[in-house]
């Protein structure tokens, strides 16, 4: 019996290499002919399918577990993960995960920046009472656990999170909230000094929102993402 011809194991362009292997894998997903549990061809099938070196199906791979979409099963290949984020789905926070892979950190603290400026000034100008009461109870949930020693990074993306809301554009919250899924990672930082400068940051946010004073909001969303970028590279490996 002939072997069904799957449209996502078809060559790559020539001049793509493993970003494309990674957006042919993405594809069987979004198809629905990869699903979650299934192991991923071998090594050497990928790459006669494909019709590229088994360095960039290896680069491929390594890309997609970092992603947390395949996860590698020594002496059994590589299989998609059971649960695969929804924002990884989606073409354009795709794109900018794999570009976050490569770019330099000042490249991402400037997008965050621009991206988040303008959410927490917009916040200013639509936020009700109630959403400034939605951010008052996060920053005291997020005080009280610092006080007891636990991790702040829950709290601390769904403050972000209650700010995009704020903006009652519900473009810039879906679009947020990716983004903030998207740099969630680099928010897991093992670091106490790092969970009392979120207290003291959003302290400034939630002031400057309160007084709706949009030159405190830029400057405490500046200095905010300055710390992240320092305390994000000190927990980075050399």
């Amino acid at each position: 019996m002939e072997q069904k011809k799957s449209d996502w194991l078809t060559p790559v362009p020539k001049q793509s290499l493993s970003k494309m292997v990674v957006e042919k894998i993405k594809e069987g997903l979004i198809s629905g002919e990869l699903k979650p549990g299934d192991f991923l061809p071998s090594e050497a099938e990928l790459s006669e399918r494909f019709g590229v070196g088994k360095s960039s199906i290896r680069e491929a791979v390594k890309m997609l577990e970092a992603l947390g979409v395949v996860e590698i099963c020594k002496g059994n290949g590589s299989r998609i993960c059971s649960s695969v984020d929804a924002s990884v789905m989606n073409p354009l926070i795709f794109q900018m995960i794999l570009m976050s892979k490569a770019e330099s950190k000042d490249a991402l603290v400037e997008f965050r920046k621009m991206i988040e400026t303008s959410a927490s000034l917009l916040a200013i100008d639509n936020a009700d009472e109630e959403d400034i009461e939605r951010l008052k109870d996060i920053h005291m949930k997020t005080k009280s656990d610092f006080n007891k020693g636990w991790a702040t990074v829950e709290n601390d993306m769904l403050f972000h999170a209650e700010i995009y809301k704020s903006t009652h554009n519900p473009f810039v919250a879906s679009i947020g909230n990716s983004i903030m899924e998207m740099f969630q990672p680099s928010l897991m930082i093992s670091n106490r000094d790092y969970s009392k400068i979120v207290t003291e940051n959003h302290d400034k946010i939630l002031e400057a929102l309160m007084h709706r004073d949009k030159k405190a909001m830029t400057q405490a969303v500046a200095d905010s993402l300055d710390k992240w970028k320092e305390l994000s590279l000190d927990e980075s490996p050399d």
